[in-house]
């Protein structure tokens, strides 16, 4: 999966990013950035971890 790093506006003028999958669904929404450089930023940040991030189950105990 190659997925996209789209930046744009939001109805707030604010920079956000989103990731989006090989069909294009969104798979990951930021928060609001003031700039464009700390947008960026976001992304390589994401970048960096995500392969060898850790995944921590909180519903441990609960049921749906």
């Amino acid at each position: 999966m190659a997925g996209r790093f789209e930046i744009y506006h939001d109805d707030g003028e604010k920079f956000r990013f989103r990731l989006t999958g090989d069909d294009g669904a969104t798979l990951v929404t930021s928060e609001p950035y003031d700039d464009k450089d700390t947008a960026v930023a976001g992304i390589n940040g994401i970048r960096d971890c995500a392969a060898s991030a850790l995944i921590a189950d909180l519903t441990l105990g609960q049921r749906t």
